[in-house]
């Protein structure tokens, strides 16, 4: 059987087609360094992966020329040529990435809605949906998520800094899920559901608003849900949309009252955290990847996706331990049956915004503008090796290797191809054995590069 291999690296690779390799009938050496897959074992279903259309990222793409314009959305949503994205975020009312803060309900006191408008997403958001889905050949699974509802909803007042939604609101607020729903739908690019509420633990200087595990569980149960039900547009509904340490106990919160759980579909998450790479969490550590298997084994008949990741303090140009942590990431939690994962910004400047409180952060891809350059990060290469050959509808396969250096995920795709994906982090070369189906060939992982092998059905 004839594997290709496809090769990322620090050395230079960038999606390098290498000589395909024979597997024989050689069992691997006693002792030495092996791969193992068995496509006969079967999980989770992939759902596919995807990016975010914020305000930030769809205005810029308007101040680029037209051929890079086309040139960044085949990057990122032609399934031939590109990253193969099938899934985007949008924020329901402004978010950080946005141009100023802003509501699709400006009125004061405007409970009925009657000033509602999107009128804020037709000029680069909306089209920038549109054209993503042409070149995608395919509608987009879009999940659209608040920062904060309207300032007047808020018991402070404001749409930054904390504060919760008033009682009195919560019917009002729900409703506003739904009118943004079918907006969006007469607009043609209908929602695949909703999360509750963006970060819920979070008192940033940008919008936000805080919901604890109880009052998400209660305004799920006695609102939205039944909101979101009787609209009749088959929305999903996420619950959390926050980091992996809090996930399980949000779940277990929620998933433990029937009549709040019977709307949620499943648990979205952030993938922050971790203190190899931010200064914000706490030094024993908050990443905890175990959380997201926790979770699906708490509900197996739960979902769940990752729906915001990005590396913090500006555009991490030339940085290649970004690429590294994307793909350590994904690979842990594709093992811990995640079933989607939808990264932040799909472009953003060379400071890494626009962003109106100056919350500079990394995307795959940077403009630079000065000197009209596309600047795809190592993070967009290394996605890139998963979602370019791992396709939606792929069931994970078991897959195991006898060295923590070797880092492995593995799928069988709905043509009947296998795919693994193996990632060393080192500094120094790795060989190893690929074992499938009885068979071996012995390969190599070079330093700090990461590797995807393909068998045809």
């Amino acid at each position: 059987r004839t594997v290709a291999v496809v090769r990322t690296s620090l050395g230079g690779e960038r999606f390098q087609v290498l000589k395909p390799l024979e597997l024989v009938e050689h069992p691997a050496p006693t002792g030495s360094a092996h791969v193992l897959l068995d496509a006969t074992q079967r999980y989770q279903t992939f759902l596919g992966f995807g990016g975010s259309f914020t305000e930030s990222s769809a205005e810029l793409l308007l101040q680029m020329p037209v051929k890079k314009q086309e040139q960044l959305l085949e990057a990122y949503f032609s399934e031939e040529k590109g990253l193969g994205y099938t899934w985007g975020r949008v924020h329901m009312g402004s978010c950080d990435f946005s141009r100023g803060n802003w509501s699709c309900v400006a009125e004061t006191g405007d409970v009925e809605l009657k000033s509602f408008t999107i009128d804020r997403y037709r000029h680069a958001m909306i089209p920038m949906v549109k054209r993503a889905e042409a070149v995608a050949k395919r509608a987009l699974q879009l999940i659209a998520s608040p920062w904060s509802p309207p300032a007047w909803m808020k018991d402070t007042g404001s749409m930054l800094q904390g504060g919760t939604l008033l009682p009195e609101f919560r019917a009002a607020w729900s409703r506003h899920y739904v009118r943004f729903a079918r907006a969006f739908q007469e607009e043609g690019v209908p929602l695949w559901g909703f999360t509750v509420q963006n970060e819920p633990q979070a008192s940033t200087p940008w919008e936000n608003c805080l919901y604890s595990a109880e009052a998400e569980r209660d305004f799920v149960r006695d609102h939205l849900g039944p909101a979101l039900e009787q609209s009749g547009l088959g929305l999903k509904l996420l619950v959390w949309d926050h980091n992996r340490d809090d996930m399980f106990l949000r779940a277990h919160t929620i998933y433990s009252d029937p009549e709040a759980a019977k709307y949620v579909w499943g648990i979205g998450y952030h993938w922050y955290g971790d203190p190899r790479y931010e200064f914000w969490p706490a030094r024993e550590g908050m990443l905890l990847h175990d959380n997201v298997r926790k979770v699906h084994e708490l509900r197996p008949d739960k979902h769940i996706i990752m729906t915001e990741a990005c590396q913090e303090f500006g555009p991490r140009i030339g940085d290649w331990a970004l690429g590294e942590r994307y793909a350590e990431a994904i690979i842990k939690d594709l093992e811990g049956w995640l079933e989607a994962w939808i990264d932040w910004n799909l472009i953003l400047d060379h400071r890494g915004g626009p962003n109106h409180v100056q919350n500079l952060v990394s995307a795959p891809v940077i403009y630079d503008a000065a000197r009209d350059r596309l600047l795809f990060l190592s993070s967009f290469y290394y996605i890139g090796h998963f979602s370019r050959y791992i396709k939606p509808g792929a069931q994970r396969i078991a897959t195991a290797s006898n060295r923590d250096s070797l880092e492995v995920t593995g799928f069988a795709n709905p043509d009947g191809s296998i795919v693994a994906v193996v990632l060393n982090q080192k500094d120094y070369d790795i060989s190893f054995w690929l074992q499938v189906e009885g068979k071996s060939v012995q390969t190599n992982a070079p330093a700090h590069s990461i590797s995807t092998f393909i068998m045809e059905k």
